[in-house]
């Protein structure tokens, strides 16, 4: 007997595509805790969303089947991991790193057409997101285009729905990084940010190469998806927008804070993912155990 409820929704219908926030904003009133066979359980409400992500023993974060270090992990396990990705991404590094994004940002767009449009996503976005993750990680520029490809590869997976195929993309990928590691591992290499993971320890261990291979997925399938989103939600906002256009001209200053607020209104990433570890009951729906939660 099929206990599956009757979708509430249709998360990839023309209507919720064409504009996603007033779509979910509709669904926090009409149907706040809603099914649907693409996303499962999602939850729309404030207050529900902040529920599930302070009850970690209810509704976990370890919802894929590979190991994913740290999203895929519950405290105390993810604080510890956590200790160690987030030095990476404090402000002295990130001040040491603007100057190379910039130099790849000021290269791009002197390549691009003096007239007539570009398909701003392809032409830039996308080739900023590659240079700027492949620099951080201290990577060689032979490896842009391979990557682009699997991401292509790995997003049509993906939305396709394919397990079979997006794991195969995924050991593509691993194999890619595993001879990264080897190189820095028989030559010593440069002291970059893949050579920097091979000395970080977990408790009174170094890392093993399977932590480290899940971490670099982590930060390049999602950061090389956001950077370039990010790029273009800014573009998109500005270009709407020709009076702000004017005011950050006319006043460079103001850009950083115009940037986190562009951001913050226009999040390139608007919804998280969980799993029930037993059954429960939220904003008068019952869901059961081992079912897929997404946080909107």
């Amino acid at each position: 007997m099929d206990n599956k409820p009757q979708a509430d929704w249709d998360p990839r219908s023309p209507s919720v595509l064409q504009n996603q926030i007033s779509a979910y904003d509709q669904m926090r009133h009409r149907c706040p805790v809603a099914y649907s066979e693409y996303l499962r359980w999602s939850l729309f409400r404030h207050a529900d969303v902040m529920r599930a992500l302070d009850d970690p023993a209810t509704f976990s974060n370890a919802v894929s089947a590979h190991l994913s270090v740290p999203n895929g992990m519950d405290p105390p396990e993810h604080t510890n991991y956590r200790r160690i990705i987030e030095r990476y991404f404090d402000p002295q590094p990130m001040q040491l790193f603007e100057p190379v994004c910039r130099e790849i940002a000021v290269d791009l767009a002197g390549r691009l057409p003096a007239g007539g449009e570009i398909e701003l996503m392809s032409e830039f976005a996308q080739s900023f997101a590659l240079q700027v993750q492949c620099a951080f990680m201290g990577w060689p520029e032979t490896l842009h285009e391979p990557l682009r490809q699997w991401i292509l590869k790995n997003q049509a997976a993906t939305l396709g729905g394919h397990r079979a195929a997006a794991e195969a993309v995924a050991l593509e990928f691993d194999v890619y990084i595993r001879e990264l590691l080897n190189a820095r591992r028989e030559t010593g290499g440069p002291a970059d940010n893949t050579a920097k993971l091979l000395k970080e320890r977990v408790g009174d261990r170094l890392l093993t190469e399977e932590e480290i291979v899940s971490i670099i997925r982590n930060w390049t399938v999602g950061e090389l998806a956001t950077i370039s989103a990010c790029v273009g939600i800014l573009a998109h906002d500005l270009a709407n927008r020709p009076d702000l256009q004017e005011q950050l001209r006319a006043k460079p200053r103001l850009l950083p804070a115009a940037i986190d607020e562009i951001l913050r209104i226009h999040a390139p990433l608007i919804a998280n993912r969980r799993v029930t570890t037993t059954a429960v009951s939220i904003g008068g729906r019952t869901i059961a155990a081992g079912e897929r939660v997404t946080l909107i």
